[in-house]
């Protein structure tokens, strides 16, 4: 879920066809916004699917009762925190040879096979909120990432880029654009390119795109524990803004 969709005022629950498709049991996604504790336990217990997957402000912990209230075992899956970056900052260094950002418009572009590997290297171990489901198997959770890659080369208001190392593909990111904002959905490096600077080259050219389409600032957001994604943010000018946790709502007659 992008930025947007956390941040919609009251309680909206709607089905997942890509999840249901995608892990076989049937799946939705609800946002708790400002809804009231007793209009979400009482929304949520009348909901049939499997998995019901739960987002919310860290803020709400009246919220807690009330997912208990659903009758569904409670599986909580982790806290997402969002970082922003202002356009007043200013740009970030550019990339230095021999590393280059392309643009995936372009004809020597990688493509769709290119997202798939770096996503497939860069999230493999990445701790996602459905690890904590013991029903999901984690390979199946991985091709969604890459499949959510591939949908935003096809979007009008996404942008995608490569970076690459020479000849080499050794990263890639995936930008939503809003009039508010550029949300960096997906970024990330191969595991030999880390540790050597590369991704700060997919930041700077996030940081572009902002400027160039005169959007105020830069959105991401990770896993409250990948720590060492958000030393490099930091370094580069963003500041923590938000704090979303994830909880799975699932039937108890399946973990039974």
């Amino acid at each position: 879920m992008s930025w947007d969709e956390h941040a919609r005022p009251g309680l909206v629950v709607t089905g997942s066809p890509s999840e249901t498709a995608r892990f076989g049991l049937s799946f939705a996604r609800a946002t708790v916004g400002t809804a009231d504790a007793r209009q979400v336990a009482a929304a949520l217990a009348a909901r049939e699917e499997d998995v019901v997957v739960v987002r919310l402000d860290a803020s709400r912990r009246d919220v807690a009762a009330a997912l208990a209230a659903t009758g569904r075992v409670v599986l909580p899956a982790g806290t997402l925190v969002y970082w922003e970056r202002p356009g007043t900052l200013g740009p970030l260094d550019a990339p230095a040879a021999p590393l280059r950002v392309v643009d995936a418009r372009e004809p020597d572009a990688p493509g769709a096979a290119g997202l798939d590997a770096v996503v497939g290297d860069s999230f493999a171990a990445y701790g996602n909120h459905y690890a904590a489901n013991p029903l999901l198997d984690p390979a199946l959770a991985l091709a969604g990432y890459q499949e959510w890659a591939r949908a935003a080369l096809a979007a009008d208001d996404h942008e995608v880029a490569f970076l690459l190392e020479g000849s080499g593909l050794v990263g890639a990111a995936t930008l939503e654009v809003t009039p508010e904002h550029v949300e960096i959905l997906l970024a990330g490096l191969v595991g030999a390119a880390q540790g050597r600077g590369a991704y700060r080259a997919l930041l700077a050219w996030c940081v572009a795109v902002a400027a160039q389409r005169d959007v105020p600032r830069v959105v991401i957001s990770t896993q409250a524990d990948n720590v060492r994604v958000q030393r490099a943010w930091a370094r580069a000018g963003f500041v923590p803004f938000a704090a979303v946790e994830t909880v799975h709502l699932v039937s108890p007659q399946l973990l039974g």
